[in-house]
């Protein structure tokens, strides 16, 4: 008779159990140590220490803990710079909760009691796609190191498509799409050289913090959840955060935090609004809004390039920088 593989999801990754009752941590004890190197504790400060001192791959972290509460754990966690994978398992969830946790990047929320395999697989994904994203870092270090040694802006873009290619195809080809209408834009301004560079690296990069996130999600569906569309306005701070420490132009984080900010301060994550708003963010903001309009990307369908120009132009003021949008509805046909 044939068995069924369990073979380990990521051989010797190290999880830190931060549990406060006996029988769920011996609980998850005897579920993850078949597979994982695994410490436990009961506090979030003997949590902190371990995390000090010991290459943690992920936690899995109870929101009620008797020091203070799971939510305070996790932005020290942040706070303290911490590249760890948080996987939140609790007996008290609440919307509140669960969305303070999303906006702190938790890779899952799971309500005990648990089910095994959805754990299992859950901190197996949340492994493999840490791998990939050290990988990705690691390959945009590079790529900004030879940015910053001089490397000549064509060779930089196609690496650049080279690398999103890789990752996820539909995020490359929108932002080709982005970075071909923001290009229409600055033809048109009075900008540096190195500005207008800069400026096409942050429309390919401006989405760099969905690396990761569900294929769904990525997808754009105009009905998403309050739960997913959450995790989805997380992105440009998650990743401004992945690009912060790079060698590159300020423009790119600029255009990667700022690109969702709206004119009128309605948009996020910060509310910015008017000229709070980076110059390089607005350009590319309102080319990820065209491309938005003609793709059908998070709307309800897609739009002929009349009508989407003409949606252009009433957004002026309100989502997008009049003076820009009045420019590119003149430009683009």
């Amino acid at each position: 008779m044939n068995q069924v593989s369990n073979d380990p999801p990521v051989p010797q990754a190290n999880i830190l159990i931060v549990e406060d009752e006996q029988g769920p941590r011996e609980a998850l004890k005897l579920v993850l140590s078949p597979y994982f190197n695994l410490y436990t504790v009961d506090r979030a400060e003997v949590a902190l220490q371990i995390l000090a001192t010991h290459p943690i791959d992920l936690v899995t972290l109870d929101l009620k803990l008797p020091d203070q509460p799971g939510t305070d754990l996790l932005s020290n966690i942040r706070e303290k710079g911490h590249e760890v994978d948080v996987v939140i398992i609790t007996g008290y969830g609440t919307l509140q909760s669960a969305i303070e946790a999303i906006r702190h990047g938790v890779a899952a929320y799971i309500l005990k009691p648990f089910n095994v395999s959805d754990l299992l697989e859950v901190i197996k994904k949340a492994l493999e796609q840490r791998k990939r994203l050290t990988s990705l870092h690691g390959a945009l270090q590079a790529l900004g190191n030879l940015w910053a040694s001089g490397i000549d802006a064509q060779t930089a873009m196609t690496n650049i498509e080279t690398l999103l290619g890789a990752k996820h195809p539909e995020l490359l080809q929108h932002a080709s799409r982005v970075n071909f209408y923001s290009s229409l834009l600055t033809e048109h301004l009075q900008l540096s050289k190195e500005d207008r560079e800069a400026i096409q690296l942050g429309a390919y990069l401006h989405d760099i913090g969905k690396i990761g996130i569900h294929d769904r999600l990525i997808a754009g569906h105009p009905s998403l959840s309050d739960h997913d569309q959450e995790l989805m306005d997380c992105h440009p701070t998650i990743g401004a955060q992945f690009i912060r420490t790079l060698p590159f132009h300020p423009a790119v984080e600029q255009i990667i935090r700022s690109h969702h900010e709206n004119f009128d301060g309605s948009g996020f994550p910060e509310g910015l609004a008017g000229d709070q708003i980076p110059f390089p963010a607005r350009i590319v903001g309102l080319a990820n809004v065209f491309d938005n309009y003609v793709t059908g990307q998070g709307i309800d369908r897609a739009m002929p390039v009349p009508e989407a120009r003409e949606n252009i132009r009433q957004e002026a003021g309100k989502s997008l920088d009049p003076q820009l949008a009045d420019l590119f509805a003149n430009v683009v046909w």
